[in-house]
């Protein structure tokens, strides 16, 4: 039996072997080969499938029903299949699970593939090849997704995939109005289908007219606009837009001067600022994220949000402003009033951060607005900035805030403006006073960290050192900046394997001076210092200590005894610390650090901290846990004895437990800890004593499942 199965997703979810059409069972086991294949290459988790799947609060055997589809859906694909482990096509991931497709099984990974070799080719300066790839792509296209019978095309994660064609379809026309005529009536007709579904799309309209125009249908062109202006309207009640007006005239002014109808070398452009950065051609990954963005976006036929603002928050080098720029490219159209950039500078390298008065200028010059008031206050310059902003529909991408003050002043009053902040910061007041979506943005997982590599090194490179590649990504800790710099040093030294670098990162001493370099903005340990550098006295002192702790995950009580300080000072700095991104808290009282950040608090404690206060700190530190562990080894098994350890050493807090859940589940918690401890208490003055009490606590774990 011929194994291949290939996947359809760009209309009716279906799989095929050979010419055979699969039954793909019930509507909810279609939706879910619909996830997966929307997942595809990464994994689908079991608690997005479960959210996805149910509409309304899932039943409590929700998980159960996942799985047993999950087995079905296996058993149909792979009917042969004796065992799970040997298969090929569904397979366990570390969360979820992953459908293994590529560009030849799945339309959707062809679809894709074809738009990003179109980008790059218009970045290589071959638009007639461009347009191609863009036409080839969307031949594949037959409808929305769709899963029959089930109501989660209208989730957004299927929804951004019909974003995802609409833009494609933009792309396309321009390419070809630009450099291939001879597919403007294909392109045309695939406007015309993207605008059925899109009726309120003003750039969709503008393509449309541009096309009809290149074709010499003038009178036609005008017709629609006509269309479109009475659609507006009497549905949304506005106006059409700078670049649908811009369209209009266009028109107006060939059939006055009665010039010939030729095909047009260029689309029609917007009037308004187009000040976004450049695209990342290697950008990857980041579904997640980009779902969660694109929920913000109205849905078609729907009027226009009232002013939104959303922040993209996350560590030093987690690709914030390359996420910022790239929604802010697929959303573009949504803006017919221009685009605007402003680079904040809240951790510049040499800047101080721009002042906000500055950056009301900065806009108010790209909207041509000029200012003429004697800037006597804020509230005057905030006047001038909201009547400028009335009326029009921008796109505001407000890069590397250093707080909320910086950005508030900024933030657009006026319904159908979307503002794009991003920061190091948490900016939760931006959630409290004016209603802000919050984005934190996470290092990539293991998929998308493979991702980036394949695009940045290629897949036959990549592919040819697969568990090096794995490697990398591990110890670059899925933080995109390390691993484009990892890259960087790959492309460089073509002649090295990915093994080799691997090894250099392996080493703690070595790893961040192979992810610098000489360029400030790319160095991973500068950029790590411009966090650093903001911080108090008393967070700075802790986030160095942490480079002593030997496990990423710290407790509160366990912070102030490596501090030595009191709860409430800890607690202060532990919050600042998250404020920067510099720890996060992804489970309830235990604070986690980036691997590469402890590296890096480790070199800033050995050149600023005395020899002598490092041994205290890592005293107070083993106390902690040895004392921590007595107390749950007096809960666990009273009756066991114990030794009478002396009393702790000032500025020890050892953990508190209410009972024996406590207790027990503070040792599961620490289960691969305390024994790393137990090694290291060789030189402690009471090391055997304390060896037996920690050997005794572990005695106490249980394994979870």
């Amino acid at each position: 039996m011929d194994a291949t199965v290939r996947y359809s997703i760009l209309g009716t979810v279906r799989a095929l072997r050979g010419d055979t059409e699969i039954d793909l069972g019930p509507p909810k086991r279609m939706a879910l080969l619909a996830l997966l294949l929307l997942r595809a290459p990464g994994p689908l988790t079991l608690s997005e499938a479960v959210d996805i799947l149910w509409d309304d609060e899932p039943p409590v055997s929700a998980a159960n029903v996942v799985h047993r589809h999950i087995g079905a859906l296996r058993k149909t694909l792979e009917p042969e299949l004796r065992s799970r482990t040997h298969a090929t096509h569904l397979v366990r991931a570390a969360d979820g699970y992953r459908l293994l497709a590529d560009t030849s099984t799945s339309d959707l990974l062809r679809f894709r593939d074809l738009r990003a070799q179109a980008q790059l080719a218009l970045r290589g300066g071959a638009p007639a090849q461009a347009a191609q790839h863009f036409m080839e792509a969307l031949r594949l296209w037959r409808g929305p997704v769709v899963a029959a019978g089930t109501h989660v095309a209208r989730h957004p994660v299927f929804t951004s995939v019909g974003h995802e064609f609409v833009a494609t379809v933009k792309e396309a026309a321009d390419a070809v109005l630009t450099a291939e005529p001879a597919l403007t009536e294909e392109v045309l007709a695939v406007l015309r289908r993207a605008a059925e579904c899109h009726p309120f799309d003003e750039a969709l309209h503008c393509r449309i007219i541009a096309a009809l125009a290149a074709t010499g249908r003038q009178a036609e062109a005008l017709e629609q606009f006509e269309s479109i202006r009475r659609g507006l309207a009497d549905e949304l009640g506005i106006e059409p837009g700078p670049e649908l007006r811009a369209a209009q005239q266009h028109l107006l002014q060939r059939k006055v001067s009665g010039s010939p109808n030729h095909p047009a070398h260029q689309p029609v452009a917007a009037t308004g600022p187009a000040q976004l950065p450049a695209d990342c051609v290697s950008f990857a990954g980041r579904r997640q994220a980009l779902s969660q963005c694109l929920e913000l976006l109205p849905l078609e036929g729907e009027s226009q949000p009232l002013a939104t603002t959303a922040a993209i928050c996350g560590m030093a080098g987690v690709g914030k402003t390359t996420l910022a720029v790239h929604w802010g490219h697929m959303v573009a159209d949504h803006f017919p009033d221009g685009q605007i950039h402003v680079d904040l500078q809240g951790t510049h390298p040499s800047q101080p951060p721009l002042e906000p008065d500055a950056a009301i200028a900065e806009v108010l010059a790209a909207l041509g607005v000029e200012d003429n008031l004697p800037h006597s206050s804020a509230a005057a310059l905030g006047s001038v900035y909201r009547s400028a902003l009335a009326g029009r529909r921008l796109l505001l991408v407000l890069d590397d805030a250093v707080d909320c003050e910086q950005v508030r002043p900024l933030l657009p009053a006026t319904p159908g403006c979307l503002a794009i902040v991003t920061s190091r910061r948490r900016l939760e007041g931006l959630a409290v006073t004016d209603n802000a979506r919050l984005i934190t943005l996470d290092p990539m997982t293991r998929e998308e960290g493979l991702e980036l590599l394949d695009r940045r090194l290629g897949a036959d490179r990549t592919r040819a050192e697969h568990a090096a590649a794995e490697e990398i990504v591990e110890l670059c800790g899925g933080l995109p900046l390390a691993l484009a710099v990892a890259c960087a040093r790959a492309l460089i030294q073509p002649q090295f394997t990915l093994a080799s670098l691997a090894a250099k990162l392996q080493d703690p001493a070595d790893s961040l001076d192979t992810l610098s370099s000489r360029d400030v903005r790319t160095d991973t340990r500068d950029a790590f210092h411009r966090s650093y550098d903001a911080l108090g006295g008393s967070a700075a002192r802790l986030f160095r200590l942490l480079g002593l702790h030997p496990s990423r995950d710290v407790t509160l009580r366990a912070a102030a005894s490596l501090a030595g300080t009191d709860l409430r000072r800890t607690r202060q700095d532990l919050a600042e610390l998250m404020d920067h991104h510099l720890l996060v808290e992804l489970v309830a009282g235990r604070y986690t650090c980036h691997d590469l950040l402890r590296t890096y608090a480790a070199e800033l404690g050995s050149l600023l901290d005395p020899p002598n206060a490092r041994s205290e700190a890592l005293a107070r530190m083993f106390e902690h846990y040895l004392y921590s562990a007595e107390a749950a080894t007096a809960l666990l098994a009273p009756h066991r004895s114990t030794v009478i350890l002396p009393p702790p050493r000032p500025g020890v807090s050892p953990q508190q437990f209410g009972g024996c859940a406590d207790a027990a589940e503070w040792i599961v918690a620490e289960q691969y800890l305390l024994p790393e401890l137990a090694r290291s208490l060789g030189n402690h003055p009471a090391g055997e004593t304390f060896r037996r009490q920690l050997t005794s606590a572990l005695e106490m774990c249980v394994t979870p499942r």
